[in-house]
């Protein structure tokens, strides 16, 4: 029997104030997928590649992936952001970022 497809999910948790990952079955986190994917806020990497994109996974990939973790991270959790010792390709507005619950999060 073939093992379910899996994901990684990366975190910030408060109580430890660490950054974290985990994989879990798709099919457990499929909805949130597809609601992302529908918005439009799903990335491909390397960034800008076409959804056919067989790209090499290199280092320079490795990067954005990563740092793109971080900074959505960093968008959904301010006292994360003082940690941050890393420089971007433009400076940060995280004003932009900055407003408040959406009526989403209320819900």
């Amino acid at each position: 029997m073939a093992k379910p497809p899996r994901v990684s999910i990366v975190f910030y948790n408060p109580d430890t104030q660490q950054i974290q990952i985990c994989m879990v079955n798709q099919d457990e986190v499929q909805r949130s997928i597809d609601r992302e994917i529908a918005r439009g806020s799903a990335m491909n990497l390397p960034l800008g590649a076409d959804d056919e994109s067989q790209s090499p996974v290199t280092d320079e990939l490795l990067h954005q992936l990563g740092g793109l973790a971080v900074l959505n991270l960093g968008a959904a959790h301010p006292e994360l952001r003082a940690r941050f010792r890393f420089t971007t390709a433009n400076p940060m507005n995280w004003n932009a970022v900055d407003r408040g619950p959406s009526a989403e999060d209320e819900a």
